[in-house]
């Protein structure tokens, strides 16, 4: 059986969890509805590190419920105004300029053609739902713990902090986060290899 799971030694390990809460002490950045930062943007000297938390497709600040006729609930969630493609995040944004998150996305540069590379949060005690990405993800693990795994189809596995590791997410997965701390990966869309 072949891993979903490949590890990637040539990325440099830092302490990304300092320079993250540093960042956030300083009101540089926060987290987009609680969960997601994005390092990058569509566009050259942005702050808007929230363009790409959050689908690409749907507009999730704007979610409604919906009583149906038989009083049970839905939820309808909007299409963006825009929409955007992975592609179209080039440009690291200004809230991390000379920061160790440069340095990284930098080095990711040299070796991966990119999409969005983002700071996700898993809140203790969650999971993801059972979905597919279009396209390999690598996994930073900031902050982990044990009880923090990811499933991809039938292989479990807990990632270490501080290491590189390159995902197989084109297929069904999840994240598990069974822990009572939160779980935080710097997580980069791959769309190529240079």
């Amino acid at each position: 059986m072949s891993s979903y799971f490949t590890k990637i030694n040539f990325l440099p390990c830092l302490d990304l969890q300092t320079e993250l809460d540093n960042l956030i002490a300083s009101n540089r950045v926060y987290w987009v509805n609680n969960e997601q930062i994005c390092l990058n943007s569509t566009r050259i000297n942005s702050e808007d590190f929230s363009e790409g938390a959050g689908s690409l497709t749907y507009d999730w600040s704007k979610k409604t419920t919906i009583i149906k006729e038989n009083g049970k609930e839905d939820i309808y969630v909007p299409k963006r105004d825009t929409l955007l493609a992975e592609k179209d995040f080039k440009f690291l944004c200004s809230a991390f300029k000379d920061t160790l998150f440069e340095i990284i996305y930098m080095e990711l540069q040299e070796h991966f053609e990119l999409g969005r590379v983002r700071l996700m949060k898993s809140k203790p005690k969650s999971c993801l739902s059972w979905h597919y990405d279009f396209e390999k993800r690598l996994h930073y693990p900031i902050k982990t713990q044990e009880g923090c795994l990811m499933i991809i189809n039938d292989e479990v596995k807990h990632l270490p902090r501080y290491e590189w590791f390159l995902t197989d997410t084109t297929t069904k997965h999840t994240a598990v986060n069974a822990s009572k701390e939160e779980r935080i990966h710097l997580v980069a869309c791959v769309l190529g290899e240079k």
